[in-house]
């Protein structure tokens, strides 16, 4: 019994770390693809 709650913690705490490693991921490409609109140039008008 305390193997597999000594599991489920491991388990929990890796989900808390790739969570976090997911959320630094998606917020560094919002800024890539913020900068990418960035450097586009105008439409003809």
């Amino acid at each position: 019994m305390r193997r597999l709650q000594q599991r489920i913690r491991d388990l929990e705490a890796e989900l808390t770390r790739l969570q976090a490693q997911n959320d630094a991921l998606a917020a560094q490409t919002r800024d890539e693809a913020f900068s990418r609109l960035q450097e586009r140039e105008p439409a003809l008008t």
